[in-house]
């Protein structure tokens, strides 16, 4: 009798050892899964977050791209005229932009930066350097009325300019298109040999 009740104590005794034992390793084995799970969890945050910065920087690249501003800067002087050359190419805006060249349906605008160290007159003028296509206009926003030619443009950019003021015009133009027939063929006819169309910007002070 006591030998069997010696046997029933050992087998109790081997019985909660094998439990704890058991639920040890089952425990460990619970933590290595969720500390896998979290590290896992965490590398992909990591690798998402890179992702989603790098696409950020591409889109605001991108943006900075299709919506940059040429711009032409000038230091108004008395009695002084300066000139710059510009390819009206290079004012594109890019969602436009077919070919690399100006087209029917093409836009942009380029902005006339000026400032002075003294209180003064300034006129703006252009000088084309080649043939423009017939339906290719030009604005200012202050304006508003359209001219077909920069030299047009340019009778109406008269102003004054404080000292140490800075001032900017910006310029806007517009190859318009499908207007009627007999324009669209005109355009299409320009669009062939009129890839560029450059011209001078003189601003003089007095």
């Amino acid at each position: 009798m006591k030998k069997r009740k010696k046997q029933y104590i050992i087998a109790i005794i081997i019985f909660i050892c094998l439990f704890f034992l058991i639920m040890h390793f089952t425990k460990y084995d619970f933590l290595q899964e969720d500390l896998l799970f979290f590290q896992l969890f965490n590398s992909n945050n990591q690798i998402k977050s890179i992702i989603d910065t790098n696409e950020q920087k591409r889109k605001e690249q991108t943006n900075e791209k299709e919506t940059s501003i040429k711009n032409i800067y000038f230091n108004v002087q008395y009695q002084n005229t300066k000139f710059e050359a510009l390819n009206l190419t290079e004012t594109v805006d890019k969602k436009t932009l077919i070919y690399e060249k100006i087209a029917p349906g093409t836009n942009g605008r380029f902005d006339i930066l000026l400032e002075s160290n003294q209180n003064m007159n300034y006129q703006i003028r252009f000088e084309s350097k080649n043939e423009k296509p017939n339906n290719l206009q030009f604005y200012t926003l202050q304006e508003g009325k359209r001219y077909q030619s920069l030299e047009e443009l340019g009778k109406t950019l008269a102003g004054t300019i404080s000292e140490n003021e800075q001032k900017t015009i910006p310029i806007y133009w517009e190859w318009e298109y499908e207007k009627d027939i007999q324009q669209d063929k005109k355009d299409t006819l320009e669009a062939k040999k009129i890839r560029e169309y450059h011209f001078l910007i003189y601003v003089q002070g007095y």
